[in-house]
């Protein structure tokens, strides 16, 4: 004992001691000096509900004193305990309360945080305590969502007392927070009060939001959310706008967090030109196999100003909802796209190719598979507007009720080559449109059997013949009673497919093997229809409907090659790659009247006409266009597809589409042109003398996008809607973007052309706190990048 204390005595010793004790306090390092000479009968000063806890606490220190329960450490202190390391100058640890006081130079780290402080009251037991003049960092578990400024800095904060309540849970009294390391080159919250939960929230009173040390704005309470799915209860950052269509725009919302699995936001902005609108969002997910999301919007258009004259009021509702699994293997999804008018749409949807859709659909189904088999419950609204005009029947709707269908896919009989299938379905149908005076809903009844013949290939050659037969019970028609009908077909197929012609190319080109393949096809149909002419009486609702009697034969021919990685033989063989590919197929008409169902000088629309190019045909034409569609991808950040329809009879291209992608590093770029020169019942070019009654269009876009929101420095977008028939821009978006690494800017620049409704420029702005949302009117889903 006595050289022990020697030791401990010598001035220039550095005191380095462990403590290997059964809980968390300090007072076994009491119990083990004595441990030496105490009788065998004495216990150690361990608090009863810690005893059994093998645990390892370390100190370090130049000297120390022993007063009691109390240890007064000097110099160079180091206490370890668990993921906990606290260094100071001095410190003081009492034994029984597992209390310890630091000062000078305090250093307190965890797996969570870091801080640094004057002074320190922490306990080792509890694991809270309070920090005088702290500064440091705290580590969110922030996971970056998509199109969402992200960084790795974890929340910066300094303030005069910081207080540890748990190791997820910090207080702090005349401080500020910030994911900038510099706060005086980012961004920062300065607060009275502010209370932060590691993966939760930081919750600010009195806050001062500060940008490049500047204030910008005052908030007697705040609400940050720095968790895994952000939610929180409160009302969001007002946000102000300006348009030309609009006028001074302000709006602010509120955001409920219901429960952990459902939420509501409500808005409220105000146009000075137009009047207010109204928002809403609910989102729900009731299970782990569903969710639903409800959207609405409306705008009660006063139109003051030259914008009196275009008064667009009205609502829209946007649905989407599946459930994967509502029992007895049902599922259901629900898609609902409803709007009030086409000048609603046009005049107030920020999105260019929905404001330009006159398209409205709104469907609902209950499915179930079983084997080979399906049966589904299902009901859709179909609407399109035929003008933006306010005026009565000036759009065609097609309803059908809750109906129900029975399918069955090829199914083998037996184990031969033989294969059927069937579908049939009940359902109330209806539609609406000017000059249609139908009863509001109708039965109708379909049923539709077919057999499929599978034979071996014989010399390479696949042969499948199919026989089908479909009745249809309507209780409507377009006879000028509009009595029920009925309508029975038959049809019978043939699909040969040769043996594809395939050659590998001996040469090896940048280290790349290539295939060279060649595949033909021949189809042959065949539809008879009993009385013929009534085909002209049926009520169009979809694909049904359109069905009509041809005698018909299609044949294409595909060419493509392939490549792949030249490897030594004996390893495993990579994947093939397409690198080009073309396809051009026609169809002969046997019958080009279709049974005397092709009318000149009126709308066609049947099915041996648009399954294979979309366009109507002239009448008697026996020919099909030649239907041409190339693809071309030689690398994965490139790919180009041509589609195009070539006249027979010559006159060259009667309509093409082209869609490119290609992505360089930062910079990428997409172009798509669609346009209609002629049809086969328009042999002249189309002249865009009024644009009113225009047949076609010609329509060019192009969007450019460089860099990422979430890497330093500059990005921006591109994009540009042209219509050459009209000549005019119809959208021109410009996007630009800097990410200072804790924060972005975005500004977004916009015009829309959409004749008188809507001439429009905006301008836009979004600020982005790394980790934490975006504020601001440039909506995240509205970026081209």
């Amino acid at each position: 004992m006595a050289v022990l204390r020697a030791l401990m005595d010598l001035a220039d010793f550095r005191l380095a001691f462990r403590i290997r004790t059964l809980g968390v306090s300090l007072g076994l390092m009491l119990a083990m000096g004595r441990a030496i000479t105490a009788p065998a009968q004495q216990q150690p000063l361990v608090p009863p509900e810690l005893q059994g806890a093998a645990t390892t606490l370390t100190i370090l220190a130049d000297s120390r004193q022993v007063e009691k329960n109390s240890y007064h450490l000097r110099g160079h202190v180091e206490i370890t305990y668990q993921n906990m390391k606290l260094t100071a100058d001095e410190a003081t640890y009492e034994a029984i309360s597992g209390g310890l006081v630091a000062r000078g130079h305090v250093v307190f780290n965890d797996p969570q945080s870091h801080l640094e402080a004057e002074q320190a009251h922490y306990n080792v037991r509890t694991k809270e305590g309070w920090f005088l003049n702290g500064r440091g960092y705290v580590h969110a578990k922030v996971h970056p969502r998509a199109r969402v400024l992200a960084t790795t800095n974890p929340f910066y904060l300094q303030a005069l007392r910081v207080d540890r309540l748990d190791e997820d849970t910090y207080t702090v009294q005349h401080g500020r927070v910030s994911t900038c390391e510099c706060e005086h080159r980012g961004w920062s919250i300065s607060a009275r009060q502010a209370r932060v939960q590691v993966d939760d929230k930081v919750v600010t009173h009195d806050a001062l939001f500060r940008l490049l040390d500047v204030p910008f704005f005052y908030s007697p309470f705040l609400v940050n959310s720095i968790a895994r799915n952000p939610r929180n209860t409160g009302f969001l950052l007002p946000h102000i706008g300006n348009s030309t269509q609009k006028g001074f725009i302000i709006g602010d919302a509120f955001f409920w967090a219901i429960n952990p699995s459902m939420d509501l936001l409500l808005g409220l902005e105000n146009y000075s030109i137009r009047g207010p609108a109204g928002r809403g969002e609910f989102r729900a997910r009731p299970s782990e196999t569903s969710e639903i999301t409800i959207d609405y919007f409306g705008v009660h258009d006063r139109g003051s100003g030259p914008q009196r004259r275009s008064k667009a009021p009205g609502q829209s509702i946007q649905v989407v909802g599946n459930a994967r699994d509502l029992g007895y293997g049902f599922r259901g999804v629900m898609a609902v796209d409803y709007v009030t008018s086409l000048a609603f749409r046009s005049t107030f949807t920020d999105n260019f190719t929905q404001a330009v859709s006159s398209e409205a659909r709104q469907t609902g189904f209950l499915t179930k598979d079983f084997d080979a088999y399906s049966i589904n419950v299902y009901a859709s609204r179909y609407q399109n507007f035929l003008s933006a005009a306010p005026v009565p029947a000036n759009s065609v709707a097609i309803r059908q009720t809750p109906s129900l269908s029975f399918t069955g896919v090829d199914k083998e009989v037996g184990k031969g080559p033989i294969y059927y299938s069937f579908d049939a379905s009940a359902a109330g149908v209806g539609r609406t449109g000017p000059g249609l005076q139908l009863p509001a809903i109708s039965e109708r009844l379909d049923f539709y059997p077919r057999v499929m013949l599978r034979p071996k290939p014989f010399w390479g050659f696949h042969l499948t013949p199919s026989f089908g037969m479909r009745a249809t019970r309507y209780g409507t028609s377009l006879t000028s009673n509009h009595d029920p009908l009925s309508r029975f077909l038959a049809e019978f197929s043939l699909d040969l497919r040769p043996p594809s012609l395939e050659k590998v190319l001996a040469k090896t080109y940048w280290g790349y093997r290539v295939k060279h393949v060649i595949e033909p096809d021949i189809r042959y149909d065949l539809v008879r229809v009993r009385e013929a002419e009534s085909i002209m009486d049926v009520v169009r609702y979809d694909g049904v409907d359109i069905l009509a009697q041809t005698h018909e034969i299609e044949y294409s021919l595909t060419n493509s090659f392939l490549t792949r990685k030249d490897v030594p033989d004996g390893t495993p063989t990579p994947q093939a790659h397409e690198i080009f590919s073309w396809r051009l197929s026609q169809k002969y008409y046997f019958d080009p009247s279709f049974g005397g169902a092709l009318q000149p000088g009126t709308l066609n629309v049947f099915s041996p006409t648009i399954s294979l190019t979309g366009f109507a045909f002239a009448h008697g034409q026996r020919l099909s266009p030649v239907v041409s569609v190339l693809k071309f991808a030689p690398f994965s950040s490139y790919d180009t597809e041509l589609r195009a329809d070539l006249n027979p009879s010559g006159g060259g291209v009667l309509n093409a589409g082209i869609t490119s992608h290609v992505r360089r590093g930062p910079l990428g770029m997409a172009f798509t042109d669609f346009f209609i020169n002629r049809t086969a019942t328009l042999n002249t070019p189309v002249a865009p003398s009024n644009a009113s009654q225009i047949p076609s269009f010609h329509l060019l876009r192009v969007v450019a996008t460089y860099g990422d929101v979430n890497r330093k420095g500059f990005s921006g977008a591109f994009g540009v809607d042209y219509n050459f028939a009209q000549k005019i821009t119809q959208q021109a978006v410009s996007q630009l973007g800097y990410n200072f690494g804790c924060f972005g800017l975005d500004f977004e620049l916009r015009r829309f052309n959409l004749g008188p409704l809507r001439r429009e420029n905006q301008f836009r702005v979004a600020l982005s706190l790394a980790n934490v949302g975006t504020f601001g009117n440039l909506k995240r889903r509205e970026r081209l990048y």
